[in-house]
């Protein structure tokens, strides 16, 4: 856009929005009913070109105000006033609005010669605005003759509301009082009765009776009106584009004499221009295409957001990626692996100390992208004007290759015959310069943040589009209703003729409601038409389309939307029923004729029959003769080969071999007690992440690892420096705890927990934890006749072809030195579920208690579980301190198994001699028995055949490992309605899908019927 010397220079429609935003975001406190959305400045815009287009001014509105007697639109018009006052102010003696060149223009009529004696056409209009009648009267004038073309059936103007020539035959008497306000003479006029056009009979009785009232029969066997109905909108394209191959082919038709108007072009384009490609039919589009889809407007926009989020992860990577850098993918991707795990954003871009693990290729990456970006954001900052930061945005393209990327792709874009694309590269380079100059001249000084030059910049680039001209002479028109001008086509389709798209129904009255636009006129503004003369403008508009086809109108309409939701008919199919009553409507839902068309097509349609075969459908035997054809085709068969394939494809992976298995596990299977039961969660997963040793992007936050593993690792050390359990006060544990805790925080490794503030605060919450568990942890101690005997045991135990290893968190030994026991912390609430263990997914602790009884050859106690959480009291709220700590106590007892033998449960509960104990799940009767019911015991008999099924079970899970099985089977718990791919990492790879693969279903038994089963099981095996 060119700006002349100090001279009123044209507004463009983008700037005109810019300049509404800033007025709306300027004004913001005085009006109530407009807000600065995208919304409101398309309203606002429209406002303003309906009241120029009428010739109002501001003073109008404020003239009017007065005798406005709704509240309502009053509001409405004091909004309006502030926003067309304010607009004008900006506008004055700098530029003139593109709706108002035409009000100077009238006036400029009197002073040229142009029209002097002249012959003068108006065609191809349908109604006129306030200033295209002063035009016509200015014009009126001077000519020597005027004629005006005007599209209706008479010029009776009665019946307005069922008349869709009304607006025409309107404007006809608009013109004749002008005419006869200047005493100019009006010729008799002339009513062109005879259709030369429509050549058949049929044809010419749809263009009379269509609007008609009453309409006339046709019943004649005539073939060139087609109504057709087809299941969605991509089957509607699929069956117009064979329509066109068949006229094409043996019609002897051209592709430019056939055209496709529809009133959804916009969701209809990509749709069109996919399925048309494949049917090898040049297709134009008549739309404009949005210019902030263009890469380098995606890519302006992403170096604004960087520097409005300063320096987040997603923007910086946003930008990296656009394709404008001259950085390899892999480095990229390298480099967003370690900003990922290392949390790299804001100021840490710029800290050495943040890429410390880093390579040199790294930061060398790292610096190719952020320094240009750096010097950018400081030239921007100088002077935060308009002016200023588009100069550097100017620069910036032009300093960092930006401006050559768009010219050499555009070359080679245009040498590979993409003229379309190429032109667009190239377009929106110059719209995005222009629209720098017109920022500059309307803004120029203003000072701005980056936030509001981004809000500026994006309002002004909606406003823009790219524009869109046919590539070739021979191309199909596929049109939007109400806005393409067609020109008698021989052939039309018209598409989407349901009910609510055609007509199309206007549903949003807008900022001003049809009410209030009576009102105004009454008061002598004008403004824009209502909904109902929209609708009928529409039904003209559809008229107009109708009878432009020469020879074939074809009519479609879908069953259901893209979503599959049902629509209705459009009134037009029902009209055009009634009043052809022996037109045969086609439909491909009740039979679909097979037409041969390209070779491609015929490809897809092929495999979808093929598909319903696999699914035991009965298909026509050409699609068996067509699959043998392409078979036998060198250029086909293995892209046809690949497609059945596809067609049969499952994604159960298929078992490894015993080589595979070896290569992966080797001869011996080192392996967990926890990576067997992942098995047993799912083969597939187990085989992803232990086998393939597949792992996610190591991201920058705490995890339940972390803070299991700093849980674990502080209640270690602080038995490590406390010597005396039995004895140690809270005040010292805290004391203990809180020294532990600071030594740690100091480690590189946990630097994560001081990395930000909210970590800080969930490291806080995290101490608090651990010290309350080490509190009851030694509670539990000092109130039982059991000793820690070691912390962190680690073990390794050969079980045929597999080394298990692991590390029992706790082992206790009892006074006597005759029973041990095992506890294993979780930062979670667990419990043992005798289930889970003949399914191989909690053998865990049962397998610790067997190794370690072995190697000390003690009797096992418990096997427990002692859950590190954070308590939540559920009470009344007058409980007293000591029902409160009762209450927490109960929340930090062990789960697990215990041996069901009173004197061992005594001495693990030294203070238990009746009713629940806060320790153990152990409850003792009234009789000084241990309850079955309301104790999780089990006897020692029990306990051997439940360390049996465990090392058992074992067996079973290495076994199927060294067979290969991989298949996805996740397990299911139907009682906790919980499945293993509910928090899988691996999801996205296997998907699972319960039509095509299978749960492992976990059984519900209680615990009393598994171990008379196993009991049942070892008499058998004796």
């Amino acid at each position: 856009m060119k700006f002349g010397g100090g001279k009123e220079v044209s507004i463009s429609k983008a700037g005109k929005a810019m300049l509404i935003y800033d007025i709306l975001e300027k004004q913001k406190k005085y009006l109530s009913m407009l807000n600065n959305s995208k919304n409101d400045i398309n309203l606002c815009i429209n406002i303003i070109k309906e009241l120029k287009k009428h010739n109002a001014a501001s003073t109008d509105i404020s003239n009017i105000l007065q005798d406005v007697k709704n509240p309502l639109l009053k509001k409405k018009l004091e909004d309006i006033d502030i926003l067309y006052s304010s607009y004008e102010d900006s506008l004055k003696e700098r530029y003139i609005d593109e709706e108002d060149i035409l009000t100077k223009l009238s006036k400029k009529i009197s002073l040229s010669s142009m029209f002097d004696n002249s012959e003068v056409y108006i065609d191809e209009f349908s109604g006129f605005t306030k200033q295209e009648y002063l035009i016509i009267q200015e014009i009126l004038k001077k000519a020597k003759r005027v004629t005006v073309v005007l599209c209706m059936d008479s010029q009776d103007t009665k019946g307005k509301e069922t008349d869709i020539f009304y607006w025409n035959k309107n404007a006809a008497t608009r013109i004749e009082e002008i005419a006869k306000n200047q005493n100019i003479e009006i010729e008799k006029p002339i009513l062109l009765e005879n259709q030369h056009r429509l050549k058949a009979q049929d044809m010419q009785h749809l263009e009379k009776n269509i609007y008609a009232i009453p309409y006339k029969e046709y019943n004649k066997e005539d073939k060139n009106i087609k109504i057709c109905l087809t299941l969605n909108p991509y089957e509607e394209l699929e069956n117009v584009a064979q329509e066109i191959t068949k006229l094409v082919r043996n019609n002897n038709y051209r592709y430019n004499d056939i055209c496709i108007m529809t009133n959804n072009t916009e969701e209809i384009a990509s749709i069109a221009k996919a399925i048309f490609s494949k049917y090898e039919i040049p297709i134009f589009v008549d739309r404009t295409e949005e210019l902030s889809k263009t890469p380098l407007i995606k890519n302006i926009f992403s170096i604004l957001d960087i520097l409005i989020k300063n320096l987040s992860q997603e923007t910086v990577f946003t930008y990296a990626k656009s394709g404008f850098l001259n950085i390899s993918k892999e480095e990229i991707y390298k480099l967003e692996n370690y900003a990922t795990k290392y949390g790299i954003k804001g100021k840490k871009w710029q800290d050495d100390d943040s890429f410390s693990q880093a390579d040199d290729t790294m930061i060398e990456t790292k610096n190719n992208i952020l320094a240009p970006l750096l010097k950018l954001k400081e030239e921007m900052l100088k002077e935060k004007t308009v002016k200023n930061m588009c100069t550097a945005m100017y620069q910036f393209i032009k300093d960092n290759g930006i401006y050559d990327y768009i010219l050499e792709k555009a070359e080679t874009l245009a040498s590979k015959s993409e003229i379309l694309i190429s032109k667009q590269y190239i377009e929106s380079l110059n719209i995005l310069l222009n629209l720098f100059d017109e920022m500059v001249e309307i803004f120029g000084e203003e000072k701005v943040d980056f936030a509001k030059f981004e809000e500026l910049l994006k309002i002004g680039i909606s406003y823009k589009e790219l524009g869109n001209i046919p590539e070739t002479m021979d191309e199909v028109l596929l049109g939007d209703i109400s806005r393409t001008k067609v020109h008698n086509p021989k052939v039309m389709f018209i598409i989407g003729a349901n009910d609510g798209n055609i007509p199309n129904i206007q549903k949003a009255e807008g900022f001003l409601n049809d009410e209030d636009r009576e009102t105004l006129k009454l008061l002598g503004t004008e403004i824009a038409k209502g909904t109902t003369e929209l609708l009928y403008e529409d039904q003209f508009n559809i008229y107009k389309v109708i009878v432009s086809a020469e020879e074939i109108i074809y009519i479609y309409y879908t069953s259901t939307d893209k979503e599959g939701k049902s629509l209705r008919p459009s009134v037009l199919i029902s009209k055009i029923k009634k009043i052809f009553p022996n037109i045969e409507e086609e439909s491909d839902i009740i039979k679909k004729d097979i037409t041969i068309t390209t070779k491609q097509s015929m490809f897809e349609q092929m495999l979808k029959q093929l598909r319903k075969k696999e699914d035991g459908e009965e298909i026509d035997d050409i699609w068996i003769e067509l699959y043998r054809w392409y078979q036998n085709k060198p250029e086909w068969k293995e892209r046809l080969d690949s497609a059945i394939k596809g067609l049969k494809y499952s994604n159960n992976p298929e078992t490894l071999s015993k080589e595979n298995v070896n290569r992966l596990y080797g001869d011996i299977l080192k392996t967990s007690v926890s990576k067997l039961e992942q098995y047993k969660r799912c083969p597939f997963s187990f085989y992803l992440k232990y086998g393939l040793k597949l792992k996610d992007i190591e991201r920058f936050e705490i995890r339940t690892i972390d803070t299991g593993t700093f849980m674990h690792e502080v209640i270690a050390e602080f038995f490590t420096k406390t010597t005396n359990v039995k004895q140690i006060s809270s005040e010292e544990i805290s004391k203990i705890v809180e020294e532990i805790i600071e030594e740690k925080l100091k480690l590189k490794s946990n630097y994560l927990f001081t990395s930000s503030p909210k970590f800080i605060y969930l490291t806080k919450r995290l101490k608090k934890v651990v010290t309350k568990s080490i509190e009851y942890i030694v509670y539990q101690i000092q109130n039982s006749d059991f000793e820690i005997l070691a912390n962190e045991v680690e073990f390794t135990k050969r079980i045929d072809d597999i080394e298990i290893s692991g590390k029992i968190d706790r082992v206790d030994i009892s006074k006597t030195g005759d029973f041990i026991r095992v506890i294993d912390y979780k930062s979670s609430s667990k419990n043992i579920d005798l289930n889970e263990v003949l399914a191989g997914l909690q053998i865990q602790l049962l397998t610790y208690i067997d190794i370690i009884a072995e190697k000390q050859q003690k009797t096992p106690a418990a096997a427990l579980y002692f859950n590190l959480i954070e308590t939540m009291i559920n009470g009344k709220s007058n409980l007293s301190e000591e029902e409160i700590e009762k209450e927490i106590r109960k929340e930090f007892r062990m789960k697990g198994l215990i041996l069901a033998d009173v004197t061992v449960t005594k001495m693990m509960d030294k203070t238990l001699e009746k009713g629940q104990s806060d320790i153990i799940p152990a409850y003792i009767d009234n009789n000084g028995e241990l309850s079955k019911s309301k104790s999780s015991a089990v006897s020692r008999e029990e306990f051997e055949r439940l360390k049996e099924t465990a090392r058992n079970v074992i067996k079973d899970i290495t076994k199927e490992i060294r067979s290969g099985n991989i298949e996805i089977k996740p397990v299911y718990n139907k009682k906790k309605q919980y499945s293993a791919c509910d928090y899988c990492e691996y999801k996205t790879i296997c998907q699972f899908d319960s039509k095509r693969n299978k749960y492992f279903y976990l059984k519900d038994k209680t615990k009393e019927d598994i171990l008379e089963e196993l009991k049942e099981k070892n008499k058998r095996e004796e």
